[in-house]
């Protein structure tokens, strides 16, 4: 059934980039209202409640402890609130319901229009890090590191 509601932030990030990149805006989203923070690349929860099912998840993963970001990712990237966005896609025609990863001609309609018209947190669930415009955070968020003297750097084009 298609619908012209707008997507939410999780589902731009699903339809745009996968689960990946819905964890990534989670945890974004997450960090942009405070609730975790980054001491280097491990994450840390700082308080107790996010504001979604997928937020909710990211939080019940975290350990006291924190998490690296990379094995936070993979961890929600796994998780059954992800199946649950997904299956939100498909039943808003956006997604195919037999084929994993496979946008309807619709989907990849509205992913195009949301590449190219959205804007803030939008725009980064829809193109990914490369939209965030703090470098720090980019950098972070884009997989960029130093290591032991070595620049090492995830290619990724302009914005």
């Amino acid at each position: 059934m298609r619908t012209e509601n707008p997507l939410d932030l999780n589902q731009t990030a699903y339809l745009c980039g996968g689960r990946r990149r819905a964890a990534l805006v989670a945890v974004l989203a997450l960090r942009d209202a405070r609730v975790i923070g980054f001491t280097g690349r491990e994450v840390h929860a700082l308080g107790p409640d996010g504001s979604n099912q997928l937020e909710r998840a990211v939080l019940a993963v975290l350990p006291a402890g924190g998490l690296p970001l990379s094995t936070l990712l993979t961890t929600v990237a796994g998780l059954p609130a992800m199946t649950e966005l997904r299956a939100s896609l498909v039943e808003r025609g956006l997604i195919s319901r037999w084929l994993p990863g496979l946008l309807t001609p619709y989907g990849r309609q509205v992913r195009r229009s949301l590449r190219e018209h959205a804007i803030g947190t939008y725009r980064v669930a829809a193109v990914g890090p490369r939209a965030i415009v703090v470098p720090e955070l980019r950098r972070l968020l884009n997989g960029r590191e130093q290591t032991a003297g070595v620049r090492r750097t995830a290619v990724s084009p302009p914005l």
